[in-house]
């Protein structure tokens, strides 16, 4: 009920009476800025509002639009003016966006709108910052505001989507007040504002094994993820190439975060995954090769000289070790382990949680089954059924176990 009805009444009738009466102020501020931007007093840009839907915002335009001798516009330090600096650093600069609230495309309290361009970075968990309207002020401002990573911010931002309440925003407007007043965190640290946003690029890794270490070298090989750090509930060290062990994690905090399960094991991989709220993250080395025309899921992991043919589906939270082959139009469920030098022939497919043993081949057009697991150097040339054990060449079937 508050969210739907009491908070859009409430947002109106004190925009109104805060505009009223700031009025004065308004005024004194676009004489002084129209002056100091050359007869441009306002900045307005679209931004995304409640449901992704583009609206205009408007604030006071604190940065002249001076360039160089080049054409191009000066640093942000540069351009932004002395009037501005005092209009950022008191925050009047969010004066205007009361006509916003006003008008309806925004609340006083809610994440920030941030650019259009931005959209298509966010992941999904990102993205449910727009489940509500966009505020003047919210969560993040009065917990960092600009003086905060990106990912933190997000955090705070969904963390206010699923909490929003009438007692949350009274305590983000008192603590707006005292903010504003001791003028703490209105810019990034050495920067007159915030870095842009570039895709949420860290990671962390679950797994400080032997096959931790592999995916960690994957990652870094890649050179598309920063590794934050390294999370195991039993670690032997507290660091891994230089990266901290955390040993005692909170595991809802990965909720906003990047993260890979890098556990060998295909059931204990398995069991991790579905206790983890997150965004998991494909990792691909470099030197392996595979064709743009295969699809690969979520969480798997293709290490270095491993081969991916076109038409290959591998599913997700997948490995496809060092020097594997998986030809054309193999089929992998999901949590797969392909072991170091094993070869899938063509139209192969492999059911959940099956193990293909270091070495081990399986001719073209072959079924495994789920829960499978061949033995190193192995042979498959016929259909494995659910839950067996294969060894030898050929490969026999030397355990098995109906469901």
């Amino acid at each position: 009920m508050y969210r739907s009805i009491l908070k859009p009444i409430l947002d109106f009738i004190l925009a109104l009476v805060g505009f009223v009466l700031l009025l004065p102020v308004f005024l004194c501020i676009t004489i002084l800025l129209f002056f100091a931007n050359q007869g441009k007093p306002f900045f307005i840009q679209k931004r995304p509002g409640y449901n992704g839907e583009i609206f205009s915002i408007i604030k006071f335009k604190t940065m002249n639009d001076k360039k160089d001798e080049k054409g191009n516009l000066l640093s942000d330090a540069e351009r932004l003016t002395a009037v501005g600096s005092f209009v950022r650093k008191t925050s009047l600069d969010e004066i205007p966006q009361l006509l916003n609230v006003l008008k309806g495309n925004m609340s006083l309290v809610g994440p920030r709108p941030l650019l259009t361009h931005y959209m298509h970075l966010y992941s999904p968990y990102q993205n449910r910052r727009h489940e509500v309207k966009p505020g003047i002020t919210g969560w993040a401002q009065v917990n960092g505001r600009n003086a905060i990573d990106w990912e933190t911010k997000f955090e705070l931002d969904v963390f206010y989507v699923e909490h929003i309440s009438f007692s949350l925003d009274f305590k983000i407007l008192l603590k707006t007040v005292k903010k504003i007043l001791i003028k703490e965190g209105i810019n990034a640290q050495n920067s007159a504002t915030i870095e842009p946003f570039s895709g949420t690029t860290s990671v962390y890794i679950f797994g400080a094994g032997g096959h931790g270490k592999v995916v960690l070298d994957v990652l870094l090989s890649e050179n598309k993820y920063v590794v934050k750090g390294i999370l195991d509930d039993a670690p032997k060290l507290d660091t891994l190439f230089d990266i901290p062990i955390k040993k005692n994690f909170n595991r809802q905090k990965l909720q906003a975060r990047n993260c890979i399960v890098a556990i060998g094991d295909n059931s204990i991989r398995k069991k991790i995954v579905t206790t983890l709220d997150t965004n998991f993250i494909m990792t691909i080395h470099p030197h392996a090769i595979v064709s743009k025309f295969a699809k690969i899921g979520p969480g798997t992991q293709i290490m270095a000289a491993a081969v991916v043919n076109p038409e290959a589906v591998i599913g997700s939270h997948c490995i496809i070790n060092t020097g594997a082959i998986v030809e054309h139009d193999c089929k992998l469920a999901d949590y797969v382990h392909v072991a170091p030098n094993a070869c899938l022939g063509g139209n192969v497919s492999v059911g959940e949680k099956t193990l293909i043993g270091i070495g081990a081949v399986v001719i073209p057009n072959i079924k495994i089954g789920k829960n499978v697991s061949v033995g190193a150097g192995a042979v498959v040339v016929t259909n494995i059924p659910d839950n067996a054990v294969v060894v030898g060449v050929p490969a026999r079937i030397i355990k098995y176990q109906e469901n």
